[in-house]
């Protein structure tokens, strides 16, 4: 491989990279029956992680109709960060109804 086809590659390479966004939305989903712990214990309900606010609402509300249950619930948290089992957010927006 010449140093023009490395180059090249290595550009695409980047530029693929450079597109990404990182989520900013983590989801936390509370089936019925699970007492709702407070966000810094809530590791192990993480449902999925999402670009947007919107994206986060409409992941969690379809996990309740899939369910069936109105007594689930969930939280979307904005830039959660996890060390060992607790969790810690920057923001915390409830369930939209």
């Amino acid at each position: 491989m010449n140093f023009r086809s490395l180059w090249l590659v290595g550009v695409a390479v980047l530029g693929m990279s450079a597109c990404t966004q990182q989520p900013e939305w983590t989801l936390l989903y509370y089936p019925q029956g699970q007492v709702k712990p407070s966000v810094a214990d809530s590791s192990k309900f993480i449902a999925g992680y999402y670009e947007t606010i919107e994206q986060c609402h409409a992941k969690g509300q379809g996990l309740i109709r899939l369910n069936g249950d109105a007594a689930d619930n969930y939280l979307c948290g904005y830039q959660c960060q996890a060390s060992d089992k607790t969790l810690v957010c920057n923001n915390v927006v409830e369930a939209k109804e």
